[in-house]
């Protein structure tokens, strides 16, 4: 139903350009816009999503696997398209696997990009607030998280470690409910759930983590470093290329609680660095995540082609 309904509204309006943006868009608007010559296809890749972060693969998983790479396999057949990724893995991977052109794929970093003028006016505050923004889901290290917070609080009490972030319910690789229970009721760490107003929450945070286990390149993180404070992620595609280790956070071993509580207490125990880290932050993110400059690229793309 939905790909008839893709169908039909490019029918109806009939665009020049068609420009996806999730795995699911980008199989839709691509069998879609295979259907129709004329139309330039932008897909954006803002990473590879639940298939290629499963450490287990069962029958279901592996199938379902195979079929997303047949199905981008016949969308690339397309001669007018566009491939747009956020980081250096996710480039090689597909011009490997795929054959793609090198004049076809674009690497873009900084993702969607953020409005940074948002962040110029943040006034920092003094605190002891440790927080990860994400879907509460294992690939993103939430359990990693809890693990190395319950370490942590056990040395520094006085830390405050803090959950962002809504439950994917519907998504296979959810976390069970008693499992982040078990750490909200012993006071391990705070749940707050979805919360708006994320550059309040940021402008009174010491530190950020993101100890996911793949990414295209996430916001959570760059809007952290927007806001100047210094990030804790993985060592995997999409984390690693969002900061610059031991210059404005540290990289941890993904899937690791001993590694993230590490570099963690690094950062706890050295506010001189905090500091330096904090600066370097929001130079960093000035320079590459911002909104208007991505944004002048993805046009480019359009009045080129």
């Amino acid at each position: 139903v939905s790909l008839l309904s893709v169908i039909f509204f490019i029918r109806k309006f009939n665009p020049n350009i068609v420009h996806s943006a999730s795995p699911k868009a980008n199989i839709y608007a691509g069998i879609s816009a295979f259907l129709f010559k004329k139309i330039l296809l932008v897909i954006s890749f803002s990473g590879m999503g639940y298939l290629f972060t499963q450490k287990k693969l069962d029958i279901i998983t592996i199938f379902k696997k195979i079929l997303f790479k047949f199905l981008l396999k016949f969308i690339f057949l397309k001669k007018k398209k566009k491939i747009i990724v956020q980081n250096k893995h996710d480039y090689k991977f597909l011009i490997n696997n795929f054959n793609l052109k090198v004049k076809d794929i674009i690497l873009i970093k900084g993702g969607s990009g953020i409005y940074l003028e948002k962040y110029k006016k943040i006034k920092k505050k003094k605190s002891k607030n440790i927080i990860m923004v994400s879907r509460i889901l294992k690939n993103k290290g939430i359990i990693e998280f809890c693990k190395a917070a319950e370490l942590l609080k056990k040395k520094y009490p006085e830390w405050k470690f803090i959950l962002i972030g809504t439950k994917d319910y519907l998504s296979p690789d959810t976390i069970d409910d008693q499992i982040i229970n078990y750490y909200v009721k012993n006071k391990i760490i705070k749940l707050l759930g979805y919360k708006k107003n994320i550059i309040n929450i940021l402008s009174s945070s010491e530190i950020f983590c993101l100890p996911s286990y793949r990414e295209g390149m996430p916001k959570a993180t760059l809007e952290a470093l927007a806001a100047g404070v210094p990030v804790v992620t993985s060592d995997a595609v999409g984390c690693r290329e969002s900061i610059i280790n031991n210059y404005n956070g540290y990289i941890c071993k993904t899937g690791s609680y001993l590694s993230l509580a590490n570099k963690i207490e690094k950062l706890i125990l050295d506010p001189k660095k905090r500091k330096i880290f904090s600066k370097n932050a929001i130079n960093f993110a000035r320079r590459n995540f911002s909104i208007k400059d991505i944004t002048n690229k993805i046009y480019n793309i359009y009045e080129k082609n």
